[in-house]
């Protein structure tokens, strides 16, 4: 998957995030976007969110804290399961 155009001035040599932007708004765009690096429906485990998001940026820990705080990736009590929250459709 690609980085938005963007986010290129954050990348170093290898594409990877080493800088997260300084306003919060633009750190919950990039989350937004690595949301989309999960399949809805399917369990990972700490360490695959870890490296699924590490891939891309480097401060994984910080993205992923941002995506469950916000309610888009759902934790288990022990923090061992995570899922995508598939959003429901209002009627």
């Amino acid at each position: 998957m690609t980085l938005p155009t963007k986010f290129k001035t954050f990348q170093n040599s290898e594409g990877v995030i080493t800088r997260l932007p300084a306003k919060f708004s633009k750190k919950v765009e990039l989350a937004d976007w690595a949301l989309n690096l999960f399949e809805p429906g399917k369990v990972y485990d700490e360490k695959q969110v870890n490296e699924t998001i590490g891939e891309y940026i480097e401060d994984f820990a910080l993205i992923r804290r941002l995506l469950v705080d916000d309610g888009k990736l759902e934790r288990d009590t022990y923090g061992r399961e995570y899922r995508r929250v598939v959003a429901e459709p209002i009627s």
